[in-house]
């Protein structure tokens, strides 16, 4: 009878396992259905072709078809009735139900065989069925033994009582016990370990979205303080200087100093042009990076064109034909040239800029490599020591960002000019 428990294992690991939770899935459930019908066909072929034995040394034999065949039609209605509305369970307590079934699987199996003895066979489904069906090992363990009890009662009645009968009722129903055991515990600590693992990716995802809630948070935070800066050192010092200009044209106007007074009204409007162009490139910096509405190019020649129209310089664009980008790189690439231009508009005080963007050198990454771009912005105005401290915030949030992105910020600075590089990975050609 050991080898009839084996067919069992598929069975049993559908189930959650003992202690588990119960919950199973509707693919599961249809094996469970076609396990059901294929021990039913089992028995009733074995019923059928049982006849009344003969008794042994104990006396005679009270197994007949009829009794075989009555057990077939009851594990047939348990499994119908009682143990597959269990099965399809989530709660893990024994309740109510749970008992019935126990009770149910306990007088089928010893009536089967009392009917006829190779329809011991359905202990092959019975023992997983028990399995799955109670919620903790100790209620399944008690369950099996009281099945094997009674299959091995069923054995005595349809065998006679005699030495032979106990020993081979005491000997099969024993190793079968063993290995629904050994199957049970198995299973069940297999269940054990994907709840386990269940919960650790729960866990991780939540910290990994509780991750990004925080960087979200920290990008939010670091944003605003650029725009605080960025305010600061462009709008708000220009309108501190126009307070200056007009408190100083009040004293000339009211000293009769006409020429003067006209004199500080020109710097004043000079002044407030300077102001609106700050404002403009501010919110043309924060505002939608233009992907919108064309490609990559496309986007590069409007923000010149419009950069242009705002300071006054001009801007000329070249980009490299058939360069492909990811959309998240794009963005990248369109802050970098925002930013390195208002660096040409406010530091640089050239009257001409060139931005390039080209195919650069493969980068390794990972166990390969992958291609990359090079974006330049070029201006011929006075330059600066790259490596000394700064104050604003515009390179380094660049370098920041690229970095991010995955890519470097090189700045090479001289008496000819600054030439501000991004190197990007992800190019491609398409």
């Amino acid at each position: 009878m050991t080898a009839t428990a084996a067919e069992g294992a598929p069975a049993v690991s559908r189930g959650a396992g003992s202690g588990a939770g119960r919950g199973t899935s509707r693919v599961a459930m249809r094996w469970w259905d076609v396990g059901a019908g294929a021990t039913a066909v089992v028995l009733v072929v074995l019923a059928l072709a049982s006849e009344a034995g003969s008794s042994g040394d104990g006396g005679s034999a009270v197994g007949s078809r009829p009794l075989a065949l009555a057990a077939t039609g009851l594990f047939v209605l348990t499994w119908l009735l009682l143990a597959r509305p269990v099965v399809r369970r989530d709660d893990d307590r024994v309740g109510r139900a749970e008992v019935v079934v126990v009770a149910a699987v306990v007088v089928v199996g010893g009536l089967a065989v009392a009917g006829a003895p190779p329809l011991a066979v359905v202990q092959a489904f019975l023992m997983p069925l028990l399995w799955t069906v109670l919620p903790t090992p100790r209620s399944a363990i008690v369950a099996n033994v009281l099945l094997c009890l009674a299959i091995s009662a069923g054995f005595v009645v349809s065998l006679g009582w005699s030495p032979d009968t106990l020993a081979t009722a005491a000997t099969s129903e024993g190793l079968s016990l063993l290995f629904s055991i050994a199957l049970g515990f198995w299973i069940t600590s297999i269940a054990h370990t994907g709840v386990e693992r269940g919960r650790l990716l729960d866990e991780l995802r939540a910290a990994q979205d509780e991750l990004a809630t925080r960087h979200r948070e920290a990008g939010t935070v670091a944003e605003r303080e650029r725009l605080a800066r960025e305010i600061h050192d462009t709008v708000a010092q220009s309108l501190t200087g126009l307070v200056m200009l007009s408190q100083q044209a009040r004293s000339s106007v009211a000293a009769g100093d006409a020429a003067a007074g006209l004199a500080q009204l020109e710097l004043i409007e000079s002044s407030a042009r300077d102001a609106l162009t700050d404002a403009r490139t501010l919110v043309a910096a924060t505002a939608s990076s233009g992907l919108d509405s064309g490609d990559l190019a496309d986007a590069l020649r409007r923000l010149a064109a419009r950069f242009s129209r705002e300071s006054g310089v001009a801007v000329t664009v070249d980009v490299e034909p058939g360069l492909a980008l990811p959309r998240d790189h794009q963005v990248v690439v369109i802050r970098a040239a925002q930013e390195a231009l208002a660096n040409v508009r406010k530091h640089s005080g050239s009257r001409s800029a060139h931005v390039a963007l080209a195919r650069g050198d493969d980068v390794a990454e990972g166990s390969g490599t992958v291609g990359a771009v090079v974006l330049s912005v070029r201006d011929e105005g006075r330059g600066f020591d790259p490596a000394a401290a700064r104050d604003g915030f515009g390179l380094d949030g660049l370098d920041e960002r690229l970095r991010l992105a995955g890519g470097r910020l090189e700045v090479v600075s001289g008496a000819a000019g600054t030439t501000v590089t991004a190197h990007l990975p992800g190019g491609e050609r398409s």
